[in-house]
Formats: C-alpha cells, sequence, structure tokens
C-alpha cells in the first residue's frame, strides 16, 4: 500500500512536459504516414501501373478521410476515451501501413491507405484532447501551440528519410518501415500516460449553442491551413516556369519554405508559454499577403522571393498553432473539447483539399500576382475568425480544464488557468481556484 502510494507521488510530480512531448512525437510519426507515399512515388507509379491521378489518390486519402469524418470521430473518442483513442489510432495506422506495403494494386493500396487515415484521424483528434487534460494555464496553451508543429515537421522527417532510402531501398521496405514508429508510440503511450477520465457526455440540449467558437476556429484553421498548403504547392511551378531554376534548386528553397512551418509553430510555443497574448500573435497575419509579393514576383533576387515565402509559412504556422492552443478557450465546456478538435480536423482537411485547385484555378486565369491578393482574402479570413472565435466564447470550464487524480501536477497546479486566461485574453481565472468535477 505504501509502495503504490508512493508511486502515486512520483507520477503526480512529474512535469506534464514528459507526457506532452511523448504526445508531439506520436502526432510526428502520424504525419510521417501522411507524407509517406510522396518520397517513393515514381518507384510506386511504374511498380504498380499507376496514373498520376491514381497516385495522387493514393496520397491524399487520408486527408479526405478527416474532411469527411472528423466531426464523426470528434463524437468517436469522447465515448471511446482521449488515451485509448490514441494509441488505436496509431496501431490501426501500423497495421495499415504493412497493408499498403503488401499491396500489389492500386485497389489494395487505396484500401490501406483509407484505414491508415482512419488511424491518422483519431491520432490528431484525441492528440490535443489528452494535451488538454494533462496540463494546464501556460503549459497548456504551450503544448498545444507544439502540437501544431507535428504535420509540417513530419512531412518533413518523411521526405528527408524516404528520399534518402528511396535510392537503395524498394518502397514497400520503405512503407514497411513507417509501421515501425508508430507500433513502438502506441506501445509506449499506453505504459507511460496516465489515466484521464473520459468526458461526460452531455444531453442533445444543452449542446445547441455550444459550438459558435469552435465552428470559428475550426473555418479559421481550415483557412490558414488552404494558405499554407496552397502556396507551398504552386512554389515549385513558379520557380520553375517563371524563375527558370533547377529542380534542385527548387527542391532545395521549397524544403526549407516548409520548415518555415514549424518554425513558426515553436514559435508560437515559445510565446503562449512565457504569457503573450493571444491577440499580439493574430495580427501577424497581415505578413502573409505583404509577403507573398517578393515571393512570386520575378523581379526580386531567388533568394529575397524564398525568403519571402518562408515568412509566409512561418506566419501561417505560428497561426495554426495559435488556433490549436485557442481551443480551449473556443468551447464553453471542457467536455467540448474532443469534439471542437473533430472541427478543426474536418474544416482544416477541407482547407487541405481545396487550396491547391483553387489558387491552380485562379492563377491558371489572372497569372502570379493574383496569390498576394488570394493569400489576403483567405489569410484574413482565418486571422480574423481566429480571434473572434476566442472573444466570443464565454469564459467556462474549458477556460481550467480540471485535473483528474493521477494526472500530473506540481507547478502546474499552482499556476492554474491564469496564464492561459493571460495567452488567450479569455476568463478571469484565478490561481489555485477549485478545479471542475470531470464525471467518469
Amino acid at each position: 500500500m505504501r509502495d503504490r502510494k508512493r508511486r502515486s507521488q512520483r507520477r503526480a510530480s512529474t512535469s506534464p512536459w514528459r507526457y506532452a512531448l511523448a504526445t508531439w512525437l506520436a502526432g510526428v510519426l502520424a504525419a510521417v504516414g501522411l507524407g509517406a507515399v510522396a518520397p517513393v512515388g515514381s518507384a510506386l507509379r511504374t511498380s504498380l501501373g499507376l496514373s498520376d491521378g491514381a497516385l495522387a489518390w493514393a496520397t491524399s486519402s487520408i486527408t479526405a478521410v478527416s474532411a469527411a469524418l472528423g466531426i464523426p470521430a470528434g463524437w468517436w473518442v469522447r465515448r471511446f476515451g482521449a488515451q485509448r483513442a490514441l494509441s488505436w489510432g496509431l496501431f490501426v495506422m501500423s497495421v495499415a501501413a504493412v497493408g499498403s506495403a503488401a499491396a500489389g494494386s492500386w485497389g489494395l493500396l487505396l484500401a490501406a491507405r483509407i484505414a491508415e487515415g482512419v488511424g491518422y484521424l483519431l491520432v490528431f483528434v484525441a492528440g490535443p484532447v489528452v494535451l488538454t487534460r494533462i496540463a494546464q494555464g501556460g503549459t497548456r496553451a504551450a503544448a498545444l501551440a507544439l502540437w501544431g508543429t507535428c504535420v509540417p515537421t513530419g512531412l518533413a522527417l518523411a521526405a528527408v528519410t524516404g528520399g534518402a532510402l528511396e535510392s537503395v531501398w524498394s518502397w514497400n521496405q520503405w512503407l514497411a518501415l513507417t509501421a515501425l514508429g508508430p507500433l513502438i508510440m502506441a506501445g509506449v503511450l499506453t505504459a507511460v500516460l496516465p489515466r484521464l477520465p473520459r468526458a461526460a457526455v452531455p444531453c442533445a440540449h444543452r449542446e445547441a449553442g455550444a459550438w459558435n467558437g469552435a465552428l470559428r476556429l475550426g473555418v479559421a484553421y481550415g483557412s490558414l491551413s488552404l494558405v499554407g498548403v496552397a502556396v507551398v504547392m504552386v512554389l515549385p511551378a513558379f520557380l520553375l516556369e517563371e524563375r527558370q531554376a533547377t529542380p534542385t534548386v527548387t527542391g532545395a528553397v521549397v524544403a526549407v519554405v516548409c520548415l518555415g512551418s514549424a518554425v513558426g509553430g515553436l514559435a508560437a510555443s515559445w510565446l503562449l508559454r512565457r504569457g503573450s497574448a493571444f491577440s499580439s500573435l493574430v495580427p501577424l497575419g497581415a505578413l502573409m499577403p505583404v509577403a507573398c509579393l517578393p515571393a512570386f514576383s520575378a523581379g526580386f533576387p531567388l533568394a529575397v522571393s524564398g525568403g519571402a515565402a518562408t515568412l509566409v509559412l512561418v506566419v501561417d504556422g505560428l497561426l495554426i498553432s495559435a488556433a490549436f492552443a485557442a481551443v480551449p478557450a473556443a468551447v464553453s465546456r471542457a467536455e467540448d473539447v474532443d469534439i471542437a478538435n473533430g472541427i478543426l480536423n474536418q474544416l482544416g482537411s477541407v482547407g487541405i483539399l481545396l487550396g491547391p485547385p483553387v489558387f491552380g484555378l485562379v492563377i491558371a486565369a489572372a497569372g502570379w500576382g493574383v496569390v498576394a491578393a488570394l493569400t489576403l482574402v483567405f489569410g484574413g479570413l482565418g486571422a480574423v475568425l481566429l480571434l473572434t472565435a476566442v472573444h466570443t466564447s464565454a469564459p467556462g470550464p474549458a477556460a481550467g480544464v480540471s485535473r483528474s487524480p493521477g494526472v500530473p501536477g506540481g507547478r502546474e497546479g499552482r499556476d492554474g488557468a491564469a496564464p492561459l486566461a493571460k495567452a488567450t485574453d479569455v476568463g478571469k481565472a484565478q490561481d489555485g481556484g477549485k478545479p471542475e468535477r470531470t464525471r467518469p
């Protein structure tokens, strides 16, 4: 009995960053699966006899699953439990990746990628919920902002590792390797994460009017995701066609630009952890359309254009990470966080799917100068909704999600929700306040 009490005390005193970083790593490895096909696309197309369209479907099917099922996944995570959903999502991704590696036809590959998309969706709905429940205050805001860097970090890791192994490994071996990380992390999270209670499932009549802030935040995230992915997707064509850059130079520039999104997310995490006001981050969105002018202009040196495009992605990544950090303040009750994350994933995935064709069609009709105008429209919409999503939400329990027994405490228990209230300009949480009771 005494030994059990000591173990419980050691777990309670553990910094929440231990759990937050483990959860973040799970998201990064899931994002590696999202980008796993691209580095071996040429070999995969030759081996299975795929057309460009078929290969594109195999690549984007994971995002399509999120665009179709994000909100239902939020409901399911609420009932199943975020911790279990996170581990099971990783396990499903691992099994599906093995299926992709063994696929001998386009149909089997597409089915495996769709199954992998289901696991990916569970990870990206459940991950932010776990972070919301294991940390409080400024640490919670910083951890959620850090979560916003999972996708660019994972995609960069997939591109670098897959590209390096493409010449010495077959595509089957590479896809099989991507199954290993999620499988290991599923076991690690099951062993490491503290036991979290399931959120209470409220009656339907209590749901009415509860989603205003979450829907605004979801549309904001979708708009910002649309801008980020569209800029990355149209930039290679601009560099090759308008700047006559070589494929090697183009690839290097695009890689640096993509990493800008992760840098922006890390900056958001650092700023929110230090208590920066949420409202001070949103106006930075005005830099995106301004930076697009030199980024997509042939009148500037290539280094300037590349730097400007990187700035667009830095700001975009910063605002996307801020959107994740704003979720607890955008909902009226702590129990709604999982559904809100489902909304974010669904609308964000819609933006990712729509971005390249929307930008491509308008550029074809009006030329490259229109990129700045499109970025102003969609980036401006995202920034405005990002700010109003929090400011129009009533400060409630979500601003200070309760801590359950076994969840790390320590200094965060004394910090309370006050740092988050400062970071998001929402609520008037008091230090040391009485935590909300969460029904199992």
